[in-house]
């Protein structure tokens, strides 16, 4: 991002101190660690250009034939922390479970083989088209909202996924398993379910019919209006 921002018209010159400074202090191994990760969101960002510039009924094929560069990639690095998470290592390409989705960005999913072999298979969204700086700015504040309920001891079951700006209108986003949308809770309460105050708790109560199970899942659903 430092480097997308060197042509910045009023702060150049500090992106270009801070890119300097960074350079500096990281060393070879992290910047080594670096290069690969940008090298990894580059074939990233040409596979989803390959995908969105072919035909609904050849998009599917591109992506198999495209997800061979990963492999390559993979084949020649042997091991890559995840940008979105460094804490994860990853290894290799689950290449039957890669596909994207039929939004209008046409964001892929991509699963990695993890290097832990504990791990589970790491899946992901990369998106392109979208600019995710403003994503990961709300996300920060629902954290620093949540971090300040759960002070005052109100738990309101918050997961709040990672978000990460790759470059400009691009960039990764983590997947949350099992998730449905706020969309398709709405559409499922009709026409006008966005406009009705209890749309969400009553979707609560249909998944959950005992009390129990559903004071456990959401006990912050009266909250939800």
């Amino acid at each position: 991002m430092l480097k997308d921002a060197e042509n910045e018209a009023y702060f150049k010159s500090c992106y270009q101190k801070l890119l300097a400074a960074l350079q500096f202090c990281a060393g070879k191994a992290l910047s080594d660690e670096f290069s690969k990760e940008q090298k990894l969101i580059k074939i990233l960002g040409d596979i989803g250009e390959k995908v969105k510039s072919a035909n609904d009924h050849q998009r599917q094929e591109v992506l198999k034939k495209e997800i061979g560069r990963l492999e390559e990639f993979f084949q020649d690095v042997n091991t890559c922390h995840l940008p979105l998470n460094p804490a994860l290592c990853i290894k290799g390409i689950d290449h039957d479970a890669c596909s994207y989705f039929t939004s209008n960005a046409l964001p892929l999913k991509i699963t990695f083989i993890n290097a832990n072999p504990m791990g589970k298979n790491i899946s992901l969204i990369f998106k392109a088209g979208d600019d995710l700086r403003q994503d990961m700015l709300v996300l920060q504040i629902i954290q620093v909202m949540d971090n300040i309920w759960l002070q005052e001891g109100l738990d309101m079951q918050m997961i709040i996924y990672r978000c990460l700006s790759t470059g400009k209108d691009q960039g990764l986003v983590q997947m949350v398993p099992d998730a449905v949308t706020l969309a398709k809770i709405h559409r499922h309460s009709g026409l006008i379910g966005p406009l009705k105050e209890d749309t969400i708790k009553k979707w609560f109560s249909q998944h959950n019919h005992l009390k129990a199970d559903y004071e456990k899942v959401c006990p912050a659903a009266d909250h939800f209006k």
